[in-house]
């Protein structure tokens, strides 16, 4: 048994070295904002550095230098904090050398910072905390305000309806917002389900809302959309992390009751639609359930995941995103990993052969480590941080798990888009393994479309890395929306 959870531990580490990440830092950078006093006016100056998942490292300057930390973020709740310790240590570091201070810094001995994002994404409204006093503060991203015209404004031209089911097996209860053409009438739907990190009804990340897009171009053109907050996320219960895929896949279940119990929807006429990780889920929901008419799979994954991992660092090698001598050390881990998975070693053995590569997996990521405070915690917690977000239930389901296996059990149509410039799930290779297991299925019905200048997020860009992504202004190619949707009308005969 202890062998067993060793290989999990092992396959972590793959995940380390090329992470099929679908996350956005969509709050990283640099924020600011004032707070007026009687007599003058203090500024606030916070640099959030990094965030993974859940957790988030920050450095306030102003009003004070110190670095803070968050390992609860939900999306939109931040609540930065300093350790008693690394406040007392940076107080005291700073009144030996602060003869050399360029500027006396102000003294603290608690310091925190708690807010929420704006749906803009570049509004932080909170609260400050300095000893004992507490200071209301707005911070705005210190960037050009961003420009979405695809994001839809209220009121909405259709119905629009919030609802909530529970997965019985589970007990889950989930929230989420049901979109139809109109109040009266009958209406397929489709149930849209994101990818393999937590987020919002709407979809959002890198500043845009994609769900949110999608449902009300799909909604505006007859044809219902039931999209939810992720297991922890918003109104939803439970625990993403702690959840498999396949839990997942019994929440679309779960809301395909739910929905066929309604009057206002064509019971025997709702489609999945999967994006990224969702495509997987969705490939597990119609596995277990004949009751869907069609699933329309967005960039998912159709190789096992470490072939997928290999793309990616080859894909990384060839955008010039590590240079070849990361690349080389990247590989060099990669095959020790696997050659101790295949050796089944001993756990204490695996265990110890594994910290002796734990400087090789900081330098693959940091060049140098100076005595900078910054570069030095997330050096020092990097490795720890990593065990303790891939190894959750989650994630390590998706190292073991291989998508044609489900892919072989869909016999709905399916419809499988990727583009060109994917960089995190590679789009030719991926679609070939989900069209030969579709066909080892017995699968004639799905088409399998690669369209060409699209990221993983579906916008139309020219080198798909996620930083652009960040910079445009379209949310999701309106290529990609009109087949997708002329397809689905196609499957539902509804016009």
């Amino acid at each position: 048994m202890r062998s067993f959870r060793m290989k999990y531990i092992l396959l972590l580490f793959l995940v380390v070295l090329a992470t099929v990440s679908y996350a956005d830092d969509f709050k990283t950078g640099t924020w600011k904002g004032k707070i007026l006093l009687p007599d003058t006016t203090m500024n606030v100056n916070l640099i959030v550095v990094d965030q993974r998942d859940t957790f988030v490292f920050a450095v306030m300057q102003e009003p004070t230098n110190v670095i803070l930390e968050d390992s609860s973020f939900n999306g939109y709740k931040l609540n930065l904090k300093v350790s008693k310790e690394r406040l007392k240590l940076r107080n005291d570091n700073i009144r030996k050398n602060e003869l050399n201070q360029p500027k006396k810094t102000k003294l603290y001995y608690d310091v925190k910072f708690t807010g929420s994002l704006a749906d803009n994404k570049n509004q932080l409204n909170g609260e400050l905390t300095l000893d004992d006093i507490v200071f209301p503060v707005t911070l705005f991203r210190d960037s050009v305000p961003i420009y979405r015209p695809q994001e839809p404004k209220r009121p909405y031209p259709y119905y629009s309806e919030d609802v909530v089911c529970r997965n019985s097996k589970d007990s889950t209860i989930l929230a989420g917002t049901l979109t139809l053409p109109q109040k009266d009438g009958k209406f397929p739907v489709v149930i849209f389900q994101t990818g393999s990190l937590p987020s919002t009804r709407d979809g959002d990340g890198n500043h845009h809302k994609k769900s949110l897009v999608v449902a009300d171009y799909l909604t505006r053109h007859g044809i219902g959309v039931l999209r939810y907050d992720s297991r922890g996320i918003g109104k939803s219960k439970g625990n993403f992390f702690k959840s498999t895929p396949l839990d997942l896949s019994g929440d679309l279940i779960a809301w395909s009751d739910f929905l066929a119990s309604r009057e206002d929807i064509i019971s025997n006429e709702i489609g999945l639609i999967g994006h990224s990780e969702g495509g997987m889920v969705s490939a597990m929901a119609a596995s277990q359930c004949n009751k869907f008419k069609f699933i329309v799979l967005l960039a998912s994954p159709g190789l096992k995941m470490r072939d997928v991992f290999e793309k990616q660092i080859q894909l990384r090698l060839k955008n010039e995103e590590m240079n070849q001598k990361q690349y080389d050390d990247t590989q060099q881990v990669n095959q020790k990993i696997y050659e101790m998975i295949d050796l089944n070693l001993d756990s204490k053995t695996i265990a110890d052969s594994l910290m002796k590569y734990k400087d090789s997996f900081i330098r693959i990521y940091f060049d140098s480590i100076d005595n900078n405070p910054v570069n030095k915690f997330k050096a020092d917690n990097f490795y720890a941080r990593l065990i303790a977000t891939k190894t959750c239930p989650h994630n390590l389901f998706n190292l073991i798990v291989n998508p044609a296996d489900y892919f072989e059990k869909v016999t709905c149509p399916v419809l499988s888009i990727g583009g060109s410039l994917d960089r995190l799930v590679p789009s030719k290779e991926n679609q070939e393994a989900i069209k030969e297991a579709l066909i080892k299925g017995g699968n004639k019905d799905f088409q399998i479309i690669e369209l060409e200048g699209l990221n993983h997020s579906f916008q139309e860009c020219e080198k798909g890395t996620i930083k652009e992504s960040l910079k445009l202004e379209q949310t999701f190619s309106p290529k990609a929306l009109e087949i997708m949707t002329n397809w689905i009308l196609f499957q539902t005969k509804y016009e």
